[in-house]
């Protein structure tokens, strides 16, 4: 083929179904968030029993009206985005070095279960491969995230704020064609939310002579939603405090190409590799890929759209130097 024929083809893609910079950005700045809100201790443990604030056992699951199911299949826990990962080693306030609880064997009017089912990590669900009593009581020992972070490209488009998701005493928790807890988990965002979203406001420039590397600044918004003001605020100064932060990307294609995605279309665990796994170099196993400076931090107060909801906006442009093209 011509040398000519470079002169009729797109510069740095080399295939439509690849993932590109701001799909990439998302999913990483999702695992960064993830990863390192766990590191902080992040998270809540759930024991069998667990009594929470509002005097309910979490432990318990609810049965799930879900339609690609037979009833007394799924069952779920009242918070989702239960907690997969291990070896967070989050060092608290006194000292004490600790992980998250892992999701347990489901006890099912008290006595482990022996019946073969799967874990749904996002959605928190634990589903039996043979369906039981929906008058049954299930229980799982497990640790969900404080707060959830979502992707604007992951995301569906429709979505709905579930409130109050914390309250576990709720009478209606056990409705299954009414209310929000009707809805199916996929569907809920449980507060507090960070959504990252990559925006179409970006510039780019010449890296180096010579070549066609180009240094691309890139802003994205970490849309936060909370209902208090106490939670917004923390998780606003949090994001906005990594401003001057670089990490390092990981490359979403090869982690699919190489099998090494964590979780599974389903939900499921698969894979053993974590975040810092994931960005480490080639040479350990990694698919470490650019680096990311995250520039430029700016809060802004978005109007709620409803007396109970508390939102901010910190913009951040992240800065990418994407060589070789």
């Amino acid at each position: 083929m011509s040398t000519e024929a470079d002169f009729t083809r797109f510069k740095g893609v080399r295939h439509i179904g690849n993932d590109q910079l701001l799909t990439i950005l998302e999913a990483n700045l999702k695992a960064y968030l993830d990863w390192s809100l766990l590191g902080i201790g992040g998270w809540i443990d759930v024991d069998i029993p667990q009594s929470g604030i509002w005097g309910a056992d979490q432990s318990v699951l609810r049965a799930v009206n879900d339609p690609a199911y037979v009833d007394g299949r799924v069952w779920e826990g009242v918070r989702k985005d239960w907690v997969w990962e291990t070896g967070v080693d989050y060092i608290s306030v006194d000292t004490t070095t600790g992980n998250p609880q892992a999701v347990g064997t489901p006890e099912v009017d008290g006595t482990p279960t022996v019946a073969p089912y799967a874990i749904n990590y996002p959605l928190g669900r634990i589903i039996f491969d043979s369906a039981i009593s929906p008058s049954a009581t299930v229980k799982v020992e497990h640790a969900y995230r404080y707060a959830q972070v979502h992707t604007a490209v992951g995301t569906e488009w429709w979505q709905e704020i579930q409130p109050g998701s914390f309250r576990n005493n709720d009478a209606q928790i056990s409705e299954t064609i009414k209310g929000d807890w009707s809805i199916g988990s996929e569907k809920r965002v449980q507060l507090p939310a960070v959504v990252v979203e990559g925006v179409s406001r970006a510039n780019s420039k010449g890296y180096e002579l010579g070549n066609g590397s180009l240094v691309i600044s890139q802003d994205v918004l970490f849309n936060v939603i909370a209902e208090n003001r106490y939670n917004r605020n923390k998780l606003v100064d949090i994001i906005r405090q990594q401003s001057d932060k670089t990490i390092w990307l990981f490359d979403t294609n090869t982690v699919n190409a190489g099998g090494d995605a964590p979780l599974d279309a389903n939900g499921a665990l698969v894979g053993s590799k974590m975040y810092p796994d994931l960005v480490d170099t080639a040479a350990n196993g990694g698919y470490r890929w650019n680096k990311c400076r995250m520039t430029n931090a700016v809060v802004s107060e978005v109007e709620p759209i409803h007396p109970s909801l508390y939102e901010g906006v910190v913009r951040t442009t992240m800065e990418v130097v994407l060589g070789g093209i």
